[in-house]
């Protein structure tokens, strides 16, 4: 559906997931495992949130605006300038803090659009047409 998808831990925790030009590979990792088994039922739709260990590296800020985003429903958007809003910022140093996640799926920085709803700004493989895809997955209920 959006291709192959990097999921990299250290530490017993996942550190990125990202969509990849590359060959998946096999592990017997069990974290990677379940990581894999827990994104492919989300793209299925047969789950709505993540529930693996993560660690994200970030500045203070940054942290801030990846801890708000994950409070955004699966299924629904926000704005730049809501998020910006909200943390009393700009809606420019929240999409920069967007352009720094390194969580795919699990910091959902899919949901964030312009106020006009338009979809902007994606940096993984395949940029907005990869936000259209997961935004898809989420706006279909499967039956």
């Amino acid at each position: 559906m959006i291709g192959n998808i990097e999921v990299v831990s250290s530490k017993e925790r996942i550190i990125s997931i990202h969509r990849s030009r590359k060959k998946p590979t096999k592990t017997k990792d069990k974290l990677l495992l379940r990581a894999a088994l827990q994104i492919n039922q989300y793209l299925a739709r047969r789950r709505r949130s993540l529930s693996f260990p993560t660690k994200q590296i970030g500045t203070k800020f940054q942290n801030r605006v990846w801890n708000y985003l994950r409070r955004v429903p699966y299924g629904r958007t926000t704005s730049y300038g809501q998020i910006a809003k909200n943390l009393k910022t700009s809606p420019r140093a929240v999409g920069g803090a967007l352009g720094r996640n390194n969580l795919m799926m699990s910091v959902p920085c899919h949901r964030v659009v312009s106020k006009d709803g338009k979809l902007t700004g994606f940096t993984s493989v395949g940029g907005i047409k990869t936000k259209k895809r997961l935004l898809n997955v989420e706006q279909k209920i499967k039956k």
